[in-house]
């Protein structure tokens, strides 16, 4: 390798590296700014310029990918109003947004060994400390109130004026918020994965990871978070059940029959739904038991509150009936209710603009999951890619910079220990 090429990889490896020290840990996050998430794009831009080789042979095939990450954060901005008036701001996140998605695109295609050092052990180091630290405060919080859980992590979730100086010290402490909450949540199949693959102390290690996870988003008051990872751990928990009883049963067929089971549980949504809400309360959980409240009301025929986020969803559904295909941006009639991804996005772009949308992604990051059907990880990611396109219909994903930069290294981590014909627990 030449010395060009030297560099180009080492710049690439440490502005994932950079990357994600400086946003996985929020204590890092508030005190270098936003503008050490610009010099990591820097860097990888850089990188990729000084890799003559892999450009030259494959610019028509950058090129599309870097234009559709530009495009897509001002689609978000102009038709689905994202980003409010830091128009600017948000921008510049959206870009950080996407950036994981170019960059694992690259590096599958690139190849080089150079390229993925540390960065699988240092997203999985730091995932632990901020795991830990929030878990931490939030128990020192219900040691100092007699047994209230602090909604910390809601409340970095919250963007309302007057509150950055009260959100700067719940960083400082490291404590993750929204972003964190729910890039655990889609962690949670391949820890699973992990923890089952692993031998001895690694396995301990992966299987208290797992448990300390579940910790974490239980205690965040999220309360789909809270759903999404009781779901999440049925479905790993059962799969693991029936290959214990049938000894052939692939690992793919195994979860696809945990479905069944869900079926049942939703037959029962109305008591169950109540019995959860009486535990949130009990748990002095009154985020969880307020919206718990809310969806019991309505499972039992009552009208949806105005304000609540059921009264969004029915907001953006019934703006994308109005104009189901070119959506209500253009009419000057869309109504937003900013609560669910994809519902705005049908509203605001109908369903040819929401299909342009996805394009865009695939073009980002076309080719970064060549190889992944020889990895044993695949069903479980198979698991995390639901989980994430159903949220994407009840929650929203674009302010959450963690959740691709998750998923994105799940998968690139998956395929290149197939390539490099490697053990997942061998390279970490």
């Amino acid at each position: 390798m030449d010395n060009s090429r030297r560099w180009s990889a080492g710049l690439c490896n440490a502005s994932m590296l950079l990357y994600i020290g400086w946003l996985m840990l929020p204590m890092v996050q508030v005190r270098l700014k936003a503008v050490t998430g610009v010099l990591a794009l820097a860097l990888f831009g850089v990188g990729v310029l000084l890799d003559g080789e892999t450009l030259k042979a494959h610019w028509r095939d950058f090129l599309p990918r870097v234009l559709c990450l530009a495009a897509l954060p001002l689609l978000l901005i102009f038709f689905l109003y994202r980003g409010g008036n830091e128009m600017l701001g948000f921008y510049a996140e959206q870009v950080m947004f996407w950036f994981p998605l170019l960059w694992c695109a690259y590096a599958r295609q690139r190849g080089a060994k150079a390229v993925y050092r540390f960065v699988f052990p240092v997203m999985l180091a730091v995932v632990v400390i901020t795991t830990l630290t929030t878990i931490g405060w939030l128990i020192e919080g219900m040691l100092r109130e007699e047994g209230k859980v602090y909604a910390y992590a809601r409340s970095l979730g919250d963007g309302s004026e007057g509150r950055q100086v009260y959100l700067n010290e719940l960083m400082s402490r490291n404590i993750g918020g929204y972003g964190f909450i729910y890039a655990s949540v889609f962690a949670l199949p391949f820890t699973f994965f992990l923890a089952g693959d692993a031998r001895g102390w690694r396995r301990f290690g992966f299987t208290a990871l797992y448990v300390l996870q579940l910790i974490v988003i239980a205690l965040s008051q999220y309360t789909y978070a809270i759903i999404f990872a009781a779901a999440i751990t049925a479905a790993e928990l059962l799969g693991l059940m029936f290959r214990a009883l049938w000894k052939k049963l692939s690992v793919a067929a195994s979860l696809w029959c945990t479905v069944a089971v869900i079926v049942g549980v939703f037959a029962a949504r109305i008591p169950l739904v109540g019995w959860l809400k009486k535990l949130a309360d009990a748990l002095h959980f009154a985020n969880i038991a307020s919206s718990l409240s809310q969806l019991l009301a309505v499972l039992r025929g009552g009208g949806i509150v105005e304000g609540s986020r059921l009264d969004a969803y029915a907001t953006s559904w019934n703006s994308f009936l109005t104009s189901p295909f070119v959506g209500g941006v253009f009419s000057g009639q869309a109504e937003l209710g900013m609560h669910s991804e994809l519902l705005d996005a049908l509203a605001g772009m109908g369903i040819l603009g929401t299909a342009v949308f996805a394009a865009g992604v695939w073009v980002i990051g076309r080719g970064m999951g060549k190889n992944i059907r020889q990895s044993d990880a695949l069903p479980h990611l198979g698991l995390q890619w639901i989980a994430l396109a159903v949220f994407m219909v009840f929650g929203t994903v674009v302010y959450a910079r963690e959740i691709p930069l998750m998923i994105c290294l799940c998968t690139a981590f998956a395929v290149w220990t197939a390539q490099e014909k490697s053990s997942i627990i061998k390279q970490i």
